[in-house]
């Protein structure tokens, strides 16, 4: 009797270790830690600009908004190994047709390879308007300068003074901003992907556009704005007042 009440025990322990290694192995893409610097940003805002890219396109679907492509399952991964949860969300995600996963996969690669959101933040001069509002002048006016910065000028700052001083400070500053920084540029990313699909749709779904569709956007536009002028710029800020004004003004004199 105690012989069978041992093995049970060891049978209980190793069905606990092997859940607790498929959870991990399934949340660690999506539970993922706040980071810490640009690199480990990047990283993140790929991951989440899929997955949301992946809800999106997947919600179009199901309302017949997008049309089905056919998928021929045979020519993706096997997933009889993989843990059981993991197996059901990839065929639930294949019910769906071809163009979510391939969907989401494209505007991955553009996102994490390619930099999506610093391709297309400098043409729409939102780092310039960053970097010169939220960043140079606050730290001129500590000082009490004056002076008009043009393009050229909030370049050599942020390059000169911000960038090589901003390391030196208080690190729960840099922690702060960069969690705050991925939120944004995932909504940022995503406001793209919904006006490219809503500049697509027409001509390629041959329909009108639904007129949620069109509140959708209006509504991710107004959240990334209000993010962007309330939260995220404000944490830039914070941390341009933790560089002290003998630095600024040192730097200014050359």
């Amino acid at each position: 009797m105690a012989s069978v009440t041992i093995i049970d025990l060891v049978d209980k322990l190793q069905y606990n270790q092997n859940l607790t290694i498929c959870s991990a192995s399934i949340e660690s893409p999506i539970l993922m830690n706040p980071p810490k610097n640009y690199n480990e940003m990047l990283s993140h805002l790929g991951k989440l600009t899929f997955l949301t890219t992946l809800i999106f396109l997947i919600v179009l679907k199901t309302f017949d908004v997008i049309p089905m492509i056919e998928v021929d399952k045979s020519q993706f991964p096997d997933t009889k190994e993989s843990p059981f949860i993991v197996a059901v969300i990839f065929d639930y995600v294949l019910s769906f047709g071809a163009f979510p996963i391939i969907g989401s996969a494209c505007v991955w690669l553009l996102s994490s390879l390619f930099e999506l959101h610093n391709k297309l933040s400098k043409p729409l001069l939102i780092r310039y308007v960053w970097g010169k509002y939220f960043i140079v002048r606050p730290m001129l006016k500590r000082v009490g300068a004056n002076t008009k910065v043009n393009r050229t000028d909030v370049k050599k700052i942020m390059r000169g003074l911000y960038y090589p001083k901003i390391k030196e400070i208080d690190e729960h500053y840099i922690h702060v901003f960069w969690r705050y920084a991925l939120q944004f540029w995932v909504i940022f990313e995503h406001f793209f992907v919904v006006s490219v699909t809503l500049i697509i749709l027409p001509f390629w779904a041959d329909k009108s556009l639904p007129s949620i569709l069109i509140y959708y956007w209006i509504f991710i536009g107004t959240m990334m704005c209000l993010h962007w002028l309330f939260v995220v710029t404000p944490k830039s800020k914070d941390q341009a007042d933790q560089i002290p004004e003998k630095d600024i003004r040192s730097f200014m004199q050359k």
